[in-house]
């Protein structure tokens, strides 16, 4: 009994000493203000202190005496006086926590405690087990959260594997339907290069008698015999009369003659032939089908050259029709119809081939897919190309997953690329693996580099598109919820309440 009267003397006069000073004691040790209880043995009560760096030894006075003495603030954590300083909330029933030690009787209550106003011991309310009541709550919603989620997770990875093996027999049907379009597009290839071949005969052949024909009528025209075309054998041609008017007028003879004096053979074969042949053949559909000279001139230049005019002048200008097109009309049936043959052959050709693309565009696309990495367990491949979208006052925002990123103005205007799928990386130290994705690559920013962005997934029980940031310019933030990483099992993934160690 003497001695538990000897240790309450003895507390009242610490409790006196630590007025002045700002500590108390329990024994012969002393717990200072502002230090964890472990530490308190680095404090040796009436022993002379050393200051943690090592730099300075001091009198135990000295401690918490509202004055900086060490360097690294070690001899005043219960007080203000060390800009460096830090203290110590105990929080007894919460989480310590350390604060700078400019809060300490700042009039502010940082510490759930209280204890850092203690020179006003009314200042502060004891808040801790309000707190710790409200931090349990809040780490029973994040457990509930996490053991949903961790259920709807295990869901997306059967999903997952199921999708993923259905694209693993997919590729194997297209292979399949490949090899069959690719044998259907070689023998169509066959047949449209004999085709090909059998047409240039056919036009050559053509050209070979429309040159003797040309040459006919060269002699016709040319009927003084002295291998020229001269205006006078024009007017007395009846063919370059176009409006059958009984006369061939000046525009009717410039018309051919180009306001030249004369057409050499040559120059004939290169240009006259041309506009001849097509008098030739307006005169012989006219004839063939009794038809008005006028709609028929202009219905052939119209639908058939793609020529349109207003009035008579234009109507008769067929100088930039080509040769080898009029010529084509005037081919025999027999050649129109080997033309016709290879041009199907042709068409039966490319959209053999474009059967053989999309078949191998699509494989490359699912061996895309395959070789993304979906997580571990292929807990993402559910998702692989789903699209989710947010918008604030400016952009609406476009993130599919696996893909690409992109915003467009809510106003109007053209849509920009925030990146394309990279790969998973960390966005935080020690953050758990297959938390941050990378979309890099983007469009160019300012014509300096290319936009990209990381999306931060967290845990939730639906795929949920939450918000963005740009972090820097044309460097973007994106948070995402969904159950894949809601795995209960890694501690890592639970939020708990920080602690932050002195």
């Amino acid at each position: 009994m003497e001695i538990y009267y000897v240790d309450i003397v003895l507390i009242i006069n610490l409790i006196l000493h630590s007025i002045i000073l700002t500590k108390c004691s329990v024994g012969n040790f002393e717990i200072i203000k502002g230090i964890p209880i472990e530490k308190a043995k680095l404090y040796a009560y009436g022993k002379n202190f050393s200051c943690l760096d090592g730099n300075f030894t001091i009198p135990y006075s000295y401690i918490n005496d509202d004055y900086c003495d060490c360097i690294d603030a070690s001899d005043e954590p219960g007080t203000s006086a060390c800009p460096n300083g830090t203290f110590y909330c105990t929080n007894k029933g919460h989480f310590p926590l350390v604060v700078p030690s400019s809060r300490v009787n700042d009039g502010i209550c940082d510490c759930c405690d209280g204890s850092d106003e203690w020179a006003n011991t009314n200042a502060c309310k004891n808040t801790c087990e309000d707190l710790s009541h409200a931090s349990r709550s809040e780490e029973n919603r994040i457990h509930n959260l996490y053991a949903l989620g961790f259920k709807i997770r295990s869901q997306l990875i059967n999903k997952g594997k199921y999708l993923l093996s259905q694209k693993q027999n997919k590729i194997i049907y297209l292979l399949a339907k490949i090899k069959d379009a690719q044998f259907n597009r070689s023998s169509l290839f066959y047949d449209k290069e004999i085709a090909k071949e059998k047409e240039e005969r056919a036009i050559e052949e053509e050209k070979s008698n429309q040159q003797n024909k040309a040459m006919r009528i060269f002699n016709e025209i040319d009927t003084n015999k002295n291998n020229k075309i001269e205006v006078e054998e024009v007017i007395a041609h009846s063919i370059f009369d176009q409006n059958k008017d009984g006369l061939v007028s000046q525009d009717e003879i410039n018309y051919f003659m180009e306001n030249k004096k004369e057409f050499e053979v040559k120059d004939f074969m290169s240009n006259g032939w041309n506009r001849v042949s097509l008098l030739i053949f307006i005169k012989s559909f006219d004839e063939k089908q009794h038809l008005d000279k006028k709609n028929t001139k202009k219905e052939f230049l119209n639908q058939d050259f793609n020529y349109n005019s207003e009035n008579e002048t234009e109507k008769y200008n067929i100088e930039d029709i080509e040769a080898v097109r009029i010529n084509k009309l005037l081919y025999t049936e027999k050649t129109k119809i080997i033309i016709n043959e290879s041009k199907k052959a042709h068409e039966l050709f490319e959209d053999a081939d474009r059967i053989v693309k999309y078949l191998q565009n699509e494989v490359n696309d699912l061996k895309t897919s395959l070789s993304k990495n979906f997580g571990p367990e292929n807990e993402f491949a559910a998702l692989d190309g789903q699209c989710y979208e947010l918008s604030n006052d400016e952009y609406i925002y476009t993130l599919c997953l696996f893909e690409k990123i992109t915003k467009r103005p809510i106003k109007g205007g053209s849509e920009v690329n925030l990146g394309v799928w990279k790969d998973w990386t960390n966005f935080i130290d020690d953050e758990p693996q297959y938390h941050t994705m990378l979309y890099d690559r983007g469009q160019y920013c300012l014509n300096h580099y290319q936009r990209f962005t990381y999306v931060h997934l967290s845990c939730g029980l639906k795929p949920k598109f939450t918000s963005v940031l740009e972090l820097n310019l044309c460097e973007y933030k994106m948070e995402f919820e969904l159950p894949s990483v809601c795995v209960i099992q890694d501690t890592k993934y639970l939020r708990k309440p920080e602690r932050e160690e002195l």
